[in-house]
């Protein structure tokens, strides 16, 4: 369900800037997949991951929650892999990202130790989305919602709720309250707040009704940039970082 679901930001503002200084800029990369993939590939990616990894895989007794978290891990190796090469840094981060430091805060959000990129995954369904940045950054994928009004009243503000309410159609009310949350999501995965900051403590709908690109959360003196990327296949994507460049469109590899 998607009010079950929730990923945290542990790293500091100020890590992120000192990390980011040492970093190649680049803009925000946004990689999905898909778990509809043959077993062999799962083994094959399971047994080059490292003994933590495999141990979280392990503990899933649904196999779809197993392979999310083995596609997670081969998709953000594949992201890493890319982007080294395509900013010609092997030589100092090391050829390979599955041996890459990661560690995880109280929040249990993974972050890199000893390489200068921050990243977060999300996945839903059959789709798994990881994010890259040289700064904070947060992603969430959702399958689309049928009836979430009431989940709206709850969790939304009251613009984002009468916004929702004032759509006739309830598929399409189902979609917009799918695209408010993902956006949503991706911010509390950025900023590092987690469970104690409220999605309804800040509107993506203005007085106007319409959609924010850019949030400035109480208590915090950053800019928190959102992007949304085209819908597919009853899927909603979005990013959110601290950093103000996206690349336009979603990398969907081959693995």
């Amino acid at each position: 369900m998607i009010c079950d679901k929730r990923f945290h930001v542990v790293i500091s503002i100020s890590m992120c800037e000192s990390i980011s200084a040492s970093c190649p800029q680049f803009p925000v990369r946004i990689y999905v997949s898909d778990i509809d993939k043959p077993d062999e590939c799962f083994r094959r990616w399971y047994d080059r991951m490292p003994a933590k990894r495999k141990e979280r895989a392990g503990r899933f007794r649904i196999d779809a929650d197993r392979k999310r978290c083995i596609i997670g891990h081969e998709l953000l190796c594949y992201a890493m892999r890319k982007l080294s090469e395509d900013l010609g840094t092997a030589d100092e981060w090391g050829a390979d990202p599955a041996e890459y430091t990661v560690r995880t805060g109280a929040h249990e959000k993974p972050y890199y130790t000893d390489v200068p990129v921050f990243f977060n995954i999300s996945h839903s369904g059959e789709r798994v989305m990881v994010a890259l940045s040289p700064c904070e950054v947060g992603c969430d994928v959702e399958v689309k919602s049928r009836n979430a009004l009431s989940i709206a009243k709850r969790f939304f503000t009251e613009k984002e709720y009468e916004m929702l309410s004032s759509i006739g159609d309830e598929e399409a009310a189902g979609h917009e309250f799918t695209r408010l949350w993902t956006l949503k999501e991706s911010v509390l995965k950025c900023c590092g707040d987690g469970i104690g900051r409220a999605m309804n403590d800040f509107s993506l709908v203005d007085d106007m009704g319409s959609r924010n690109s850019i949030v400035r959360l109480a208590g915090s003196e950053e800019i928190y940039h959102i992007k949304e990327y085209e819908s597919e296949n009853g899927y909603c994507y979005s990013v959110c970082s601290i950093y103000d460049r996206f690349e336009d469109s979603i990398r969907r590899p081959d693995l």
